[in-house]
């Protein structure tokens, strides 16, 4: 029998169904939204269950549709200024790191703690282990640009286990699965040893320490060399990584938009920050404008964050900009309902939700005015027949779809802008 409390959420889930996904559900979407519930796991069946009695199938992740870059990131930024790559060794004892940790001086990335991959008790317990037989442990990578609040460039899921043991207090780590030390099964630090403690807070480890000024796209290239995590992060939770604040805390808020939501269909993942990067190639393109863009959307994105954390932007920009996004979303919503951001089919079967025209869409429709908006809603039959026939007829714009090239990009942006002003003339 399927608890009361489950029946809410997966009404809502029905309805989003029924609404805006073809009688649909995600898996990733189904789990995202119950997995809060105690004892979910025991009752994932059951609630399955329901969804198929209400006549909605539960199905595996729907794809996006990427686009290729032109060249490579790395291509654009090399040669380095070797003047501006200031990355110091610095051997530290563990018990300055616990300071930190207990201090919360190093940002963990809770947004990625729940994430798949993360380090079993086992594994972390075998880690305090190793600082009890003195093994060395692997140097640890941080980005010093805040000396108040480091970012963790490597070594995640070790300082997520030596937080565990030396400063949680309610999670915290009881040692199970040691190799040697047997007889210290079930301990936690109140129960060591005052040796076995001095022991292992004495332990030197080496860091390497970012400095301030390094810029942006050395330190995402760092990044993308250097992490060894169980979790491999994307590009834009390495972005979020870098640029804690006010442009992480913007992205979320523009994800998690009910408009947002519905205007793709609910089918962009959030378990790994999709829907922030398809909200950040709005805000980038948008707010740069397609003449920036150079070949590779790695460093564009990058401007992007660059642009979300210049000066005065919270207090100049974002609100004006939030409220466009809304209304441009909402506009998509009505004139293209089910295939908005896709291209359109011909036999009426919902195709991939697309990167290339979500960024080419919102943009050109923020530039529009209020009447003109008003005029392509009022004319969407024109509209949606017109913009049909380019998505299966016009050889140039179905190939800009899927490319990363310059000439690509300025090409898709360059025919749905003459499509909309063809409209609303």
């Amino acid at each position: 029998m399927l608890p009361e409390k489950y029946k809410k959420d997966l009404d809502k889930l029905i309805n989003i169904a029924q609404n805006y996904r073809e009688g649909t559900i995600s898996n990733s979407l189904l789990i995202d939204v119950l997995s809060s519930q105690q004892n979910f796991k025991e009752n994932i069946e059951l609630c399955r269950k329901y969804l198929e009695e209400n006549n909605i199938s539960v199905v595996e992740e729907e794809e996006v549709e990427e686009m290729t870059d032109e060249i490579n990131y790395t291509e654009l930024i090399k040669p380095y200024d070797t003047t501006q790559i200031d990355i110091s060794p610095k051997p530290l004892s563990l018990d300055m790191i616990i300071s930190r940790l207990e201090n919360e001086e190093i940002d963990l990335m809770p947004d990625f703690q729940r994430k798949a991959g993360l380090w079993s008790p086992e594994k972390k317990s075998q880690l305090i282990e190793s600082l009890l037989l003195r093994i060395p442990l692997p140097a640890f990578y941080f980005d010093g640009s805040n000396n108040s609040k480091w970012v963790v460039i490597d070594g995640l899921q070790r300082l997520t286990a030596l937080k565990e043991f030396f400063v949680d207090d309610e999670s915290k780590l009881r040692l199970q699965g040691l190799e040697f030390l047997k007889e210290l099964e079930g301990a936690t630090i109140d129960d060591m040893p005052r040796a076995y403690v001095r022991r292992m807070k004495e332990t030197q480890v080496i860091t390497y320490i970012i400095n301030p000024g390094a810029p942006i796209n050395l330190k995402y290239n760092i990044f993308k060399r250097i992490n060894t995590g169980g979790l491999e992060l994307e590009p834009q939770e390495i972005r979020h990584a870098l640029y804690q604040g006010f442009p992480a805390r913007y992205l979320k808020e523009l994800a998690n938009l009910e408009e947002f939501k519905q205007a793709t269909g609910y089918s962009v993942k959030t378990d790994r920050m999709l829907d922030r990067e398809f909200v950040l190639r709005f805000l980038t393109f948008y707010g740069l404008g397609v003449l920036e863009y150079k070949g590779s959307i790695d460093l564009f994105l990058n401007a992007g964050m660059e642009m979300l954390n210049r000066k005065g932007f919270e207090k100049t920009d974002a609100g004006r900009i939030k409220i466009r996004f809304v209304m441009v979303l909402n506009v998509s919503k009505e004139i293209f309902g089910k295939f908005a951001f896709r291209r359109m089919p011909d036999l009426c079967k919902r195709r991939p939700i697309s990167k290339a025209l979500f960024e080419t869409w919102t943009c050109i429709l923020a530039e529009c005015t209020e009447e003109e908006l008003d005029s392509l809603v009022e004319r969407k039959k024109n509209l949606i027949e017109k913009y049909r026939v380019m998505c299966l007829e016009d050889g140039e714009f179905i190939d800009s779809i899927g490319s990363g090239k310059v000439s690509s990009v300025k090409r898709r942006f360059e025919k749905i802008y003459n499509l909309v002003k063809e409209i609303v003339k």
